[in-house]
């Protein structure tokens, strides 16, 4: 009996040793699970699941096959417990997709100029705005980050085609219009896809005229899956301005004034006050999501909380996101219905930016506080020339930057609620039709509580509470509350007919949509209780509404409506030969009823010339596609206030054979009746390829874009219109080129690498204005008198026109006319960015960089002097005198000096964004799918030749050209972050 069981041992051992069960998971480069790959050994085949695990019945040693669609084959041998890394291939043509309006086209069917950029690329970069994150990821797309707290960055896609407003490019989020991503979490998209040429954007209408970054995010599929994504970091000023000490700043006064003893060398104090007012920041966020689903349903949950302290002393920025995204398919999968909500809480403590212009100008012989406690104020002791508390002379008009933040009290809140309900019904086998109602609802509160006679007393050393005018308030409390609501329905149906060699795609429907729905509410009093649980409008001193002290103030927007009628062709032959057809009729309540209506026609094909029988036997080339397109898009966006009606108050009029005085209103400026739309065309051609056997990607894109009825002020004789009148009158062309590239290496099942990169060139020029009461339309003010921007026909739009600094052999006087010239334009000419990253095994890295050329900076803050500031340490290295006529700084002054070359700058500059190296650990836990832990380096270092904080100076939320765009004054330096991530999955 013995003999027979080792026998049967014997024989079986063999067979055991084959059919042994061998597990183990499939991940892409960064660690996360492939779903769907074929594993096949001998005879057995099978696929790995959501989260990338198999199992397959083969031996040790044998070999075993991996392969999907996009990835490259991997042929390996047996083993247990096996990690298997795959390497994406190439773009996959035939079914990767692009998101284009109202629908998607395949990436080959393409024939527009269309960027996409997914969740890894974003995500490398954490950011409050996604806008930020992909900032040099994209050509033709020129991002001005802020990294203010909360603040959005400026976009510009292709150049600036308006002066006057309107210059944002329309954000679609699952079918929601919006005008900015700030309130979604950068963890939920999966994709943006950004719009760059007329051809595509015509099908949005005047929406689009400034480009289209249509947002898809993530969805729930297959077995319940659970991620946690969390970082911590640092927060640094990225680069200081190196200021003169209180030696310095005593020997440069002294010599602006022509006296050796005005302010004495040995000062009790040498305060640095941009270290007086700034601190170490923080950012953390915490992201989790539940998704699942079925054939029927899918459901994606999730929740996120993003904090950041900034380098401002007190400032404060909390975001709470909380998504809820479905989709359910009913009756036999003829009815899919789509619901989602996103909910944000945005809590925001800001500081005023101008404590950064206030410490650099402050003398910094001024102490924080005296010796007494008092805010230090700029006195001197005219018989010693040191800072003293008893002193009589105020030597500048500069404010104690410390204590300006010390009394600044303001908070805001916001809740912003947006969502959608989608429904799409199947009717017949090629035909649909699809309904998409989004909506976006905004409630805003917030207050301002300023101490009036603590400032008082904070600017006058030696003053005291009885010194105080009775009649000022003792404080103020502004309270304020806001509502938003804006929405948009679209309808269409998509015919959708595949013939023998054909494809032919039709969509027709129309669109409604509701903006400005606004309303403001302001109320400010005096003289609330100091304790800010007591800070109530009715707990002022003044509590009727007339009596002193008592503002309020309430607006209503007017509603801005929209209805367009849509259609698009699309026809596809042989995947050799492409065409597409749009057309958008329009209508938007801003303009007078027989204004109102615009028609926005584009065609675009493309000749995939790869598959051509010629091409049958090229070895360079395994893709090739020329495609071109023109297109027609209005701009309707600009501001509303443009043609509406506005009256001023404060007008007295004489009335009656008395003539008695009585108080009117008074409409300052005409409304033109025929005021429209800005109408931008394009003509654009590309070149889409892959060579050196899909190792090298790219695309190459050549533009011409005209705007044309740009509206621009003009000045009419006083006896036709008193003030301004805005027209449709002027001409704008953007004309440039775009290249884009990858390299894509393999060098082992271990290791990969590749490099990208994109760089774009914009020629932007006022070519034409035809209208002759057009003149001096300036800006850029430095808010001392002078200004450094003019609108000037046959240069770029936010030019700097300064007067030229000729040195000491100027002829002394100054004439408009003469000595003024172009100084070059704070948008750039060229703008660039530079990727690298790779995998070894389980660790993977990345480097991220951006840059811009061609453009111009003024420093402001350097340039708006009164008298008896603080100067920067380099303007005493080499400055003028009767033995040094050749300096480069002039000789010391107290005095305003005009805006002059002497404060541009080069405003180039080329920022590491980004450096990044991961470890994702190996499966420790069968119910853990991946564990990856990573540092992460923002914005280490930057190379520049600009003097200031930053060379990124976007002039705020509205980026006016003719604002502070290009200025650097009240601006907040760009940071460097340091932070440690944790990406899981369950």
């Amino acid at each position: 009996m013995k003999n027979f069981i080792s026998l049967l041992v014997f024989l079986i051992l063999p067979i055991l040793s084959i059919a042994q069960s061998n597990k183990g998971k499939v991940i892409d480069i960064v660690g996360n699970p492939i779903s769907e790959v074929t594993i096949s050994s001998g005879n057995q085949i099978v696929n790995s699941a959501l989260d990338g695990t198999f199992s397959i019945n083969a031996s040790i040693g044998d070999k075993i096959t991996f392969s999907k669609l996009n990835f490259e084959t991997i042929i390996t041998k047996v083993s247990n417990d096996m990690t298997i890394q795959l390497f994406e291939n190439k773009p996959n043509l035939l079914t990767e997709v692009i998101v284009v309006g109202y629908g998607t086209k395949k990436v080959g069917s393409i024939t527009g100029s269309v960027s996409q950029i997914k969740a890894a690329d974003i995500l490398k970069t954490p950011s409050q705005n996604a806008m930020q994150a992909i900032q040099g990821k994209a050509a033709g797309i020129n991002i001005v980050t802020n990294d203010e707290p909360g603040a959005n960055p400026s976009i510009r896609i292709r150049g600036l085609g308006t002066l006057m407003g309107g210059r944002d490019p329309l954000y679609i989020i699952d079918g929601i219009e919006s005008s900015s991503l700030n309130g979604l979490s950068t963890n939920e998209i999966a994709t943006l896809d950004i719009l760059k040429d007329a051809s595509s954007l015509a099908i949005y209408g005047q929406k689009g005229s400034n480009g289209v970054v249509v947002v898809t995010t993530k969805k729930g599929k297959g077995t319940i899956k659970v991620t946690y994504d969390a970082y911590y970091g640092q927060k640094f000023i990225q680069r200081k301005v190196r200021m003169s000490d209180s030696y310095r700043y005593a020997y440069y006064n002294n010599t602006a004034l022509g006296s050796s003893s005005y302010f004495n060398f040995e000062q009790p104090n040498n305060t640095n006050w941009l270290n007086e007012i700034t601190s170490n920041g923080a950012v953390s966020s915490n992201h989790i999501s539940l998704s699942g689903g079925s054939e029927t349903a899918n459901y994606y949950f999730s929740a996120t909380n993003y904090k950041e302290k900034g380098i401002l002393n007190g400032t404060q920025f909390e975001r709470t996101n909380v998504n809820s995204r479905n989709e359910f398919k009913v009756l036999d999968n003829i009815l899919k219905i789509s619901p989602s909500i996103n909910l944000s809480i945005v809590n925001n403590t800001p500081k005023p930016l101008s404590a950064f212009t206030n410490a650099y100008k402050q003398s910094p012989i001024v102490p924080v506080r005296f010796e007494n406690g008092r805010w230090g104020v700029p006195l001197r002791n005219i018989d010693t020339g040191v800072i003293d508390i008893n002193g009589s002379d105020r030597f500048n008009n500069v404010g104690n930057p410390a204590a300006q933040l010390y009394y600044t009290n303001e908070q805001n809140k916001n809740v912003t609620l947006f969502g959608s309900i989608g429904a799409e019904l199947k009717i017949l086998e090629n035909l649909k039709f699809n309904s998409n109602f989004g909506a976006t609802f905004d409630w805003s509160r917030g207050f301002t509580f300023t101490p009036s006679r603590d400032i008082f007393l904070s600017q006058n050393a030696t003053a005291e509470i009885a010194n105080y005018p009775l009649s000022s308030p003792i404080n103020t409390l502004n309270q304020r509350r806001g509502s938003s609501f804006r929405w948009n329905w679209d309808n269409y149906f998509t015919y959708k007919k595949n013939f023998d060699k054909s494809e032919l795609t039709v969509i027709a429907g129309m669109s409604r949509a509701t903006s400005n729905v606004s309303e403001n509410l302001s109320g400010t009093r005096w003289n609330v209780p100091e304790q800010t649980n007591y800070w109530s409008l009715d707990l002022s001193t003044y509590n009727s509404e007339v009596a002193p002290g008592s503002v309020v103030s309430n607006s209503n927007a007017t509603p801005i409506v929209s209805i367009a009628y849509f259609g698009r062709l699309e026809y596809e032959f042989d995947s050799k030969y492409l065409f597409s057809a749009s057309v958008r009729r329009e209508g938007i309540s801003s303009f007078n009823e027989s204004k109102r209506w615009g028609i926005f026609p584009a065609v675009s094909g493309g000749w995939v010339i790869s598959k051509e029988n010629f091409m049958e036997n090229n070895s360079y080339f395994s893709y090739l596609k020329l495609r071109g397109g023109y297109g027609e898009v209005g701009n309707g966006n600009t501001l509303n206030s443009l043609n509406t009606p506005v009256f001023a108050s404060g007008y007295n009029y004489a009335f009656g054979a008395n003539q008695n005085i009585y108080p009117g209103n008074n409409q300052p400026y005409q409304v033109d009746p025929n005021l429209t739309w800005e109408t931008m065309k394009e003509i654009d051609f590309g070149l889409d390829f892959t060579t050196f056997k899909d190792r090298l990607s790219g695309s190459i894109d050549f533009y011409d874009r005209k705007s044309s009825d740009v509206i621009l002020p003009v000045t009419l004789p006083s006896v036709l219109s008193p003030g301004l009148v805005t027209v449709n009158t002027g001409d704008v062309s953007n004309k440039g080129a775009e290249l884009s590239l990858k390299w894509t290496v393999k060098m082992s099942n271990h290791m990969n690498y590749w490099i990208s990169g994109n760089y774009s060139y914009n020629i932007n020029k006022l070519t034409n204005v035809d209208n002759a009461y057009f003149s001096d339309y300036i800006g850029g003010s430095i808010n001392n008198g002078q200004w450094t921007k003019k609108v000037l026909v046959g240069e770029a739009l936010g030019s700097f026109y300064v007067y030229q600094v000729t040195g000491i052999n100027g002829d002394g006087n100054f004439t408009y006319s003469t000595d003024r010239v172009v100084a070059g334009s704070y948008l750039p000419k060229y703008t660039y960015g530079l990727s690298f990253g790779g995998n070894y095994r389980k660790f993977d890295f990345s480097i991220d960089t951006y840059g811009v050329g061609g453009n111009k900076l003024y420093n402001g803050k350097k340039a708006q002097r009164f008298g008896g500031e603080n100067v920067e340490y380099s303007s005493l290295q080499n400055f003028w005198t009767p033995s040094n006529q050749n300096a480069a700084n002039p000789t010391p002054f107290n005095e305003v000096p005009l805006s002059s070359t002497y404060y541009i700058e080069d405003g180039s500059y080329l920022r590491i964004n980004n450096i990044t190296v991961g470890y994702t650990f190996p499966k420790f836990y069968e119910k853990i799918n991946n564990i990856r832990l990573y540092v992460t380096a923002i914005n280490p270092f930057i190379f520049t030749k600009f003097t200031g904080y930053s060379p990124e100076l976007s002039g705020g939320d509205n980026a006016n050209p003719l604002g502070n765009a290009g200025i650097e004054l009240d601006a907040y330096p760009t940071n460097k972050t340091f932070l440690l991530g944790l990406n899981v999955s369950f």
